[in-house]
């Protein structure tokens, strides 16, 4: 629904400010109207005018706004007089340690009008809200007002009762105690208490004949009860002498010790070692329950390895598996080398090798030498020198060979033979072997 507008005139001091300002009408605190201007809210007077040099609220103060075709509630203007007194409201003073409160019950406005009235009457309000709380009378109201007045009850109540009509209740009057009256009451107080007493008595009497009426019927029992007790008590002599007998028994076999004191010692002891004991036993299976587990978990971990070792060995078996067949592969795919036998040929078109002169060639460590001193003889070129005793042959020397013990005695023979050229290959030994050698050359 709508909220009510007014079109108002700002007035400050009773001088126009502003006309013609339309706003919406909100309710404020003390239950009038009022227009919101400036920042602030301002009560709205008759004729539709505020004024600044009055009262103002602040906007969350008076966040109510008066519905459209309801009533206007004008607020009094300052020089209005106020009525000081017929306020037709139920009200009660309280005072206690912190001051005077009035309470009373009445609507918003009636109770912003009481407020002020008693502020007019020099009865300061320090405060004043909505009651939430029972009077010291027991009864609920509408609204407190704590004054600030520091006088008596009595003088408070004079002056509220000059701004107010007087409590609508009046206060209960304390009716004179009739000594002759009390004493009456202690009196039937006290035969009270002695018909109770008198009743408790008899009661407790009729159990008692109620028992000894038992007990006249039932001799026997009692006779029974008593070879009973009788009985029991012998028994529990005969318990004693034999306990006695246990502890001369237990004194004698002990020997060293004289009385029951040193006996309980010992036991005492006795208990401290096999508590000590336990206690260290129930260290030690700590101890043993920690090491077992500590084992079985290594035995996890170890299992755990052990695992992932043969997942290894299998992966380097899988690896190892798969290597072979690259080089299979890769074997397969490569030309076929004929070795030293078909190299030499190729190398070397105008040389004949003879003797063992090929397989001498295969066991050199180091062929280099050799190599550039057969290239030599199969370019045409006489290298070394004549082989004494040995008519048309060349010998070429002190060759490296790379064999261990071997070294520097690598030689070559060699004999041209018109587009051919005979080559041996040869490593020395010593001076009996090589002239055996040189003796097989003559063949040739």
């Amino acid at each position: 629904m709508a909220s009510a507008k007014s079109v108002v005139r700002v007035l400050d001091h009773g001088t126009e400010v502003e006309t013609g300002v339309r706003r919406p009408i909100r309710l404020t605190p003390d239950g009038y109207a009022g227009v919101a201007y400036a920042g602030s809210v301002y009560p709205l007077q008759s004729d539709d005018v505020i004024d600044l040099a009055g009262p103002s609220w602040e906007l969350a103060d008076c966040d109510r706004f008066l519905f459209a075709g309801a009533d206007v509630p004008y607020a009094p203007s300052a020089d209005e007089p106020l009525d000081a007194v017929g306020f037709d409201v139920e009200w009660h003073l309280e005072t206690n340690r912190y001051g005077h409160y009035v309470v009373f019950n009445a609507s918003e406005r009636t109770a912003s009008r009481v407020v002020t009235a008693l502020e007019a009457a020099d009865l300061s309000v320090q405060r004043w809200d909505v009651s939430h709380r029972p009077a010291e009378d027991g009864n609920f109201y509408d609204w407190f007002a704590r004054l600030r007045f520091k006088g008596s009850r009595a003088e408070a109540l004079t002056l509220i009762g000059a701004v107010i009509t007087p409590p609508s209740v009046p206060a209960p009057t304390v009716p004179a105690i009739d000594p002759t009256a009390a004493r009456l009451a202690d009196a039937e107080a006290r035969i009270e208490e002695l018909l109770n007493e008198l009743y408790i008595a008899t009661r407790k009497g009729e159990a008692a004949e109620r028992e000894l009426s038992l007990l006249r019927r039932d001799p026997a029992n009692a006779r029974a009860n008593e070879q009973r007790y009788r009985e029991s008590l012998a028994l529990a002599e005969r318990r004693h002498a034999d306990l006695q007998e246990q502890l001369v028994s237990i004194r004698q076999g002990l020997g060293g010790m004289a009385d029951a004191a040193e006996l309980v010692k010992s036991l005492a002891d006795a208990e401290e070692l096999r508590e000590l004991a336990l206690a260290e036993n129930s260290l030690l299976l700590e101890r043993v329950r920690a090491a077992d587990a500590n084992a079985s978990e290594n035995a996890a971990r170890a299992d755990d390895l052990a695992g992932q070792v043969d997942a290894l060995l299998g992966r380097l078996a899988e690896l190892d598996a798969l290597e072979t067949e690259r080089l299979r592969a890769a074997t397969a795919q490569r030309p076929r080398r004929g070795g030293v036998v078909e190299f030499l040929p190729q190398a070397f078109g105008r040389l004949v090798f003879v003797l063992d002169s090929v397989d001498v060639i295969a066991n050199l460590e180091s062929p280099a030498a050799t190599m550039r001193a057969l290239m030599d003889i199969d370019s045409g070129r006489l290298v070394g020198k004549d082989l004494e005793g040995m008519r048309g042959w060349y010998a070429v020397t002190k060759l490296a060979t790379g064999i261990a013990g071997s070294e520097g005695l690598g030689r070559i023979y060699y004999k041209p033979d018109g587009h051919r050229v005979l080559v041996n290959v040869h490593i020395k030994q010593d001076e009996k072997q090589q002239r055996r050698h040189i003796e097989r050359l003559r063949s040739y």
